[in-house]
């Protein structure tokens, strides 16, 4: 029985996503881990404090508390993944809406 997308977990989304990603990004390096950002604090707060506000062991009690996914490659390059793209990960424009967003983010 096939699954359905509710049912798939982040991390497989993730990685789909990846694999989007890399048909037109092919910079993108090979696939490490992610970590979720914290919902509560904001890209502003982040770049004042200079505080890298994404977890890899702290516990999300629901999916709401992530503001997104940072997906790290084994260059050590790193992606940040709006909760939103995750969503709307089987959309079959996905790179187009939102591969220059996620771009936008990757740090090197």
């Amino acid at each position: 029985m096939a699954q359905s997308s509710s049912h798939i977990g982040i991390e497989n989304k993730i990685v789909a996503i990846v694999r989007k990603l890399k048909t037109k990004y092919p910079e993108l390096g090979r696939y490490e881990m992610s970590f979720h950002l914290d919902r509560y604090s904001t890209l502003e707060e982040e770049k004042r404090t200079g505080e890298n506000l994404a977890f890899y062991d702290r516990v999300l009690e629901t999916i709401e508390d992530a503001r997104g996914f940072r997906a790290r490659f084994t260059d050590k390059s790193s992606i940040d993944i709006p909760i939103e793209a995750i969503n709307d990960y089987e959309n079959p424009n996905f790179v187009e809406k939102w591969g220059e967003i996620i771009m936008a983010t990757r740090r090197v």
